[in-house]
Formats: C-alpha cells, structure tokens, sequence
C-alpha cells in the first residue's frame, strides 16, 4: 500500500507567489525617488507656510489639501480667495474633498491632513495659519497641495508600475495556492489508497470506512483478495492460541500447497512458476511410517540395523568370521635359502659362451 502522489500545484504556486511578491517589493523600494516626488507634501506644495503666517499664490480648479507633519498639527489653517488686493470677507468652506492621493514619504515621515477645500474657480487665494489657543506653532510647518496633480504621477514610471504588479500579483497566488492545497485534500478524501494488485497493476482504494483503517494499523490488509497456492498463506496465523504453543507438521502443508518446499521455492526464484505449483508427495513417507502400505512398492530395503549394530560393537561387517582354532590350515614355516656354492663348471660355462 502507498498513498497516493501529492498534488505539486499548490507548491509552485506559493514558489511563484512569493518570488512575485518578493520582487515587487524590491522593486518598488528601488523607487523611492518617484515615490516622494508624488507622494511627499514637501516636494509637491504649492504653497508652505510656517507658524502664524500668510501666504498668497495663484490656484487652478481642482481639490487641495492643508497638511502638517504629525506631532506639529497646533495650527489652523484658512483659505481666503483675493479679489483685487484684497482678501474676501468669508474664507472657502473647509472640506476634505475626496481624491486618490495619499500622503506618504519614504523616510518615514507621518503626514496629518487638517483642511482641505475644493476650489471651483481658478484664482489667487491667501493661505492663513494661525496658532491655536494656548499652544505655541512657530516651528510648525503647513503644506497645501494639489492633489488633482499627483494622484496618478507615480504611474508615470515604469518600474514603478511593474513592481506594483509584482506585489499585486505575489497576493493572489499566495490565497491561490491555499485554495489549490484545500482542494486537492477533499479530492484525496475519496481516493487516498493506491493498492498493488497480484498481477503487478496499481489500483485506488475508494470508500476508505474507519474499520478498513483499523485493519490497516494491526497490519492486516482488507482489500487484498486471497491468493491460491504458492502464494498463499500458511495459515498458521488463522490457529488458536492454544494451538499454536503445540508442534506443527508441515508435511499436511506441503502437501496441500500452503506451504512451500525447497526446490519450489528455488523454482519460483527462477520464474518457473508451473514447476513451484506442482502437487509434491509426502516428502516424510517412509516404508515403515505406514503398516497398510501398498505391496506394488517393490522389495523392502535393509535398514542395516545388523551394520550399525556390529559399527556399534566396533567389529567390521566386511571381514569373515574366523574358524575354530582346531579347523585352522597348519602353516609351514619358512626355512632359509641354502647358498649355492661355486665351482669352475661355472665360469666354464660362461667361456663358451
């Protein structure tokens, strides 16, 4: 049993999603520049003012903001149109008017926004700061800023936008992954066991119920039919526990084809599957295991029990027995060669030859 391979997809897609997001912001960082000449009131004010102080400029049609650094905010601040030499009576209508820009600066800076007005008639207008009640603003700094201007300057970069969508991208995979993950383990919850079958294919197991699990952890295998002989069993495990404390004989086994023998083990390493299947004799029959044998089974061999008995006694079975004494053939003894003696009819003879 395996489980079954891992969906990689939501692997790749985290991978992907944070090397996106990584990027993006590198890439944005890098930008930092662009960022304060959009995005940082002391670069883009129209017009600054510092303390209780005035001062006067030209404003076109659109929607401005009166900022101060967070912290230096005990100012208020007015915005008087001028006709003439002269300012208006009634001050424009303080109202934060809705804009896309936002103030940010990249070292850090917190911004306040603390007036804002829409100006709906181009001309020169007077900004007035002035310290509130009790509280001391001389170092306190007001910035007016058209918003209508920069609210869309920082898209007028092209690294600038590709980190953005870097960033933007590396968000939607990361949830995208999660959601790939989660649903890849429902899909799992239905199919989540591949067995191997006996002929070698792999199969899914559907329908996993919590007894099958079980059956799983004591090691036993529900969905695995029973194979026939070779391969199956020996059925040892099926005894009881009494049982299995006596002596078993394998012969009853062997014979039936649960359990394998020598030559059909080799024979099944070899592939020779027909030779391992084949019907095997009782291996342990001998001529006097059973007294009914059949009398067609030829001449009953000598066990040698006189061999080994006279083995036993440490006479030899191969010599004879020796006869009585008296029987006994009278064996002469050897008498001694008389010497020849030499005379000169020998070394007559020699001449004449």
């Amino acid at each position: 049993m395996e489980t079954a391979p891992r969906n990689p997809w939501p692997v790749r897609l985290a991978i992907a999603g944070a090397v996106f997001l990584l990027l993006g912001a590198f890439l944005v960082n890098s930008q930092g520049d662009a960022i304060d000449q959009a995005y940082d009131p002391r670069e883009v004010a129209i017009m600054e003012t510092t303390g209780s102080s005035g001062e006067v400029g030209t404003l076109a049609v659109g929607c401005y903001y009166a900022l101060t650094i967070e912290g230096a905010n005990n100012v208020e601040v007015n915005l008087t149109k001028i006709e003439g030499s002269a300012r208006v009576d009634a001050p424009l209508e303080n109202k934060i008017c809705a804009s896309d820009w936002i103030p940010m600066a990249t070292d850090g800076t917190a911004f306040i926004i603390t007036s804002g007005w829409s100006v709906e008639e181009g001309a020169d207008y007077a900004l007035d700061t002035t310290c509130q009640a009790d509280k001391t603003c001389t170092n306190d700094s007001v910035y007016l800023v058209h918003t209508n201007t920069y609210q869309y300057a920082v898209f007028e970069s092209p690294a600038f936008l590709f980190g953005i969508a870097s960033c933007c991208s590396g968000l939607l995979l990361l949830p995208l992954a999660g959601v790939v993950m989660w649903l890849s383990r429902v899909g799992k919850n239905a199919t989540s066991v591949v067995m191997m079958n006996p002929d070698g294919t792999m199969s899914q197991a559907k329908e996993i119920t919590p007894e099958m699990m079980a059956a799983f952890a004591r090691g036993e295998n529900p969905l695995q039919p029973k194979v026939d002989a070779p391969f199956a069993d020996t059925g040892l495990a099926e005894q009881n526990p009494a049982e299995k404390e006596t002596f078993v004989d394998g012969k009853q086994s062997v014979m039936s084809g649960n359990l394998l023998t020598t030559e059909q083990v080799y024979a099944l390493m070899r592939g020779d599957v027909e030779q391992a299947t084949q019907q095997v004799p009782d291996p342990f029959k001998t001529a006097f295991s059973e007294p009914n044998a059949p009398k067609n089974q030829g001449p009953v061999k000598d066990p040698n029990t006189k061999t080994i008995t006279s083995w036993d006694e440490g006479v030899n079975p191969d010599t004879k027995p020796s006869p009585p004494r008296g029987d006994r053939q009278k064996v002469q003894p050897l008498m001694p060669a008389k010497e020849k003696q030499q005379s000169d009819a020998d070394w007559k003879s020699w001449d004449d030859i």
